[in-house]
């Protein structure tokens, strides 16, 4: 009997050669960390360069350093900076991820980088440690004011090796120090209150710059400060200082002015810089390899803030401006509003620019402006400008002359208060039309502007129709009308429903009294005449609804209707009815209101409708 051989030994071996890839693959998964340093025999004034290079998935964004690194003897002086590779290979996708520090010495002697530990994703990934041996300094202590210590120099030039040297190796001139300063320049050093200067942040270099990032931001500490210009990528521009050349980068450009009389110090800023040495022939000759990293910061600023002469607490415009008023029509009928613009615009600070003008005539109503200011910053900064619109409605026909507007202006090039003027503008006050006459005028726009729509497509005229005979009386009498039971019964409530319609219109109408003739668009009006006219509307019919003042502006509006017993729902609604107005009068001249302004007058409509029993007792 011959027996056969058992399978089991041959089963378990594939089994094993079955788990194996799996378990090298869960190996694989695991990332690894090296430990790279450039130098591991520094001196006591070079800058190591430590890199930890990590392989393996999830090392990506997912990667995070510890907060510190255990060293001995070392310090660190600048980093980490972060980097990220993805290479394909073989069909295989790989990642790879750096973080790289730079240490500086703290003396001759053995150093060490400890064990660190890293998280990646959810996992700790140690890195072993490194030991290093640093040497005596390059440089001897003691050294001449033209040898700035290595760490200092961004060109890594190291001192001269002692001993013979080859012939024509000898230079019987010290080197220069290449130039890397941080600097402020203001633009004047005294100002007074309100007037604005011009601080620039500079960078000036001889060296190849390949990273810069704050350690202390500028601060402004009892300024008022505003960025012109801020960089993220600064230019250098090509420049000489002290006879040598050099790239000066603008990194910031403020604009401070002081708040109060007094001296104010602005702090220094500092900064973080990478640059790469270029090569020196006789010094280390893999200088250019190693990126220096080194810090820079301004000097102090005092600014010494003046008060106003004669004027301590002026708050208004302080630069150099003119003044100029415009109307949008020199001819208006009586009882029309006219909308006034007084524009001051120049360059300086219009910050403190809160008041508005005064403007009073005789014999018209003026209604308090609306205001903005229209600051330009920024590298192609032309000034700033401030707008105030009065709307002016005159009573009586003739020739009306609106004065010159004026405003009080501290002048930074006569260093006084000065007073700017516009010129007076003349008005032409035609006599009022009607009101019937009006209405019919307003009634006769609508057709005139349906036939200027159909003037846009233009058709050639054809023959008549041919006409259809009408029947005969004899016919119609012959003939048989059949109506729906529903439709006479519907007929009383349609008559009811039409007469309670044209009740509650001429209800409003009557409610509304003189000021429903400005609600109704005009042929032709602008923008800023509809929302002019629906302002005036408002004011004119709480005037007389409540006692208001029309000439009140709007905060001090809204407190005297709540004493006079206006209740605080529809306060509300118009406080929004007047700020949708004044929305309308400054919004860009691009693009149709047509429908905005509508709506504005139905709402106008409905909220002073309500008003005609809420004001007096």
């Amino acid at each position: 009997m011959t027996r056969r051989p058992t399978r089991s030994p041959i089963v378990l071996a594939a089994a094993l050669l079955t788990l194996l890839p799996a378990s090298l693959q869960a190996v694989q998964e695991e990332p690894e960390v090296r430990v790279i340093v450039d130098n591991p025999r520094p001196a006591a004034d070079d800058v190591v360069r430590l890199t930890f290079s990590f392989t393996g998935p999830g090392v990506g964004g997912s990667l995070h350093a510890p907060a510190s690194l255990p060293l001995k003897n070392l310090v660190v002086v600048g980093g980490p900076n972060t980097s990220t590779q993805i290479s394909f290979y073989n069909g295989q996708l790989s990642r790879q991820a750096s973080l790289t520090y730079f240490l500086q010495p703290s003396g001759p002697g053995p150093a060490e980088i400890g064990e660190t530990t890293f998280k990646v994703g959810d996992k700790d990934v140690k890195a072993g440690a490194y030991l290093l041996e640093v040497g005596t300094a390059r440089r001897p202590p003691g050294a001449g004011p033209g040898n700035a210590p290595a760490s200092e120099d961004p060109f890594g030039r190291t001192a001269p090796r002692p001993g013979p040297r080859r012939a024509g190796a000898e230079r019987d001139f010290p080197a220069e120090d290449p130039i890397l300063v941080f600097v402020a320049t203001p633009s004047k050093e005294a100002s007074f209150v309100g007037e604005e200067v011009t601080i620039l942040y500079e960078l000036v270099t001889q060296a190849e710059v390949q990273g810069i990032e704050y350690v202390e931001a500028p601060q402004f500490p009892g300024l008022w400060a505003e960025d012109l210009e801020r960089s993220e990528r600064p230019q250098g521009r090509r420049d000489t200082l002290d006879g040598r050349p050099v790239a000066r980068f603008t990194l910031l450009k403020k604009a401070v002015s002081g708040l109060t009389p007094g001296s104010v110090t602005i702090p220094p800023a500092k900064i973080r810089i990478g640059v790469r040495a270029a090569m020196d022939p006789f010094g280390d000759p893999f200088a250019m390899l190693r990126p220096r990293v080194l810090e820079r910061e301004t000097k102090a600023l005092t600014l010494k803030i003046l008060p106003i002469p004669g004027r301590p607490d002026f708050k208004g415009p302080v630069g150099q401006f003119g003044v100029t008023a415009s109307v949008d029509r020199k001819s208006v009928p009586a009882g029309e509003a006219v909308t006034l613009k007084v524009r001051l615009a120049g360059s300086g600070n219009l910050r403190t620019a809160t008041e508005a003008p005064h403007l009073s005539i005789p014999g018209v109503k003026v209604y308090p402006p609306s205001s903005r200011t229209l600051p330009a910053r920024g590298s192609a900064r032309g000034g700033a400008s401030a707008e105030w619109d009065f709307v002016v409605v005159p009573s009586e026909p003739g020739s009306l002359v609106i004065p010159p507007i004026s405003l009080e202006v501290f002048d930074t090039a006569e260093k006084k208060l000065v007073v700017k003027r516009s010129a007076p503008i003349t008005l032409v006050v035609e006599t009022a039309a009607p009101l019937a006459v009006a209405a019919g005028g307003t009634a006769a726009a609508a057709p005139a502007q349906t036939d200027t729509g159909s003037e846009a497509s233009t058709t050639l005229p054809g023959a008549p129709p041919t006409p259809t005979p009408l029947p005969s009386a004899r016919e119609l009498a012959q003939r048989t009308i059949a109506i729906p039971l529903w439709a006479l019964l519907a007929v009383p409530g349609v008559l009811v429903a039409a007469g309670g319609a044209a009740w509650a219109f001429r209800r409003r109408a009557h409610a509304l009294g003189p000021v429903s003739a400005l609600l109704v668009a005009e042929p032709g009006e602008t923008k800023e005449r509809a929302v002019a006219r629906v302002e005036r509307a408002i004011r004119e019919h709480l005037a007389r609804r409540t006692g208001a003042s029309e000439t009140t502006p709007v905060s001090a509006l809204l407190d005297e209707l709540a004493d006079r017993g206006v209740p605080p729902a529809l306060r509300e609604e118009l406080r929004q009815l007047l700020s949708q107005t004044d929305f309308l009068r400054f919004a860009p001249q691009l693009g149709d209101y047509a429908d905005e302004i509508s709506r504005l007058r139905e709402k106008a409509r409905s909220v002073l409708g309500r008003v005609r029993g809420a004001g007096r007792a």
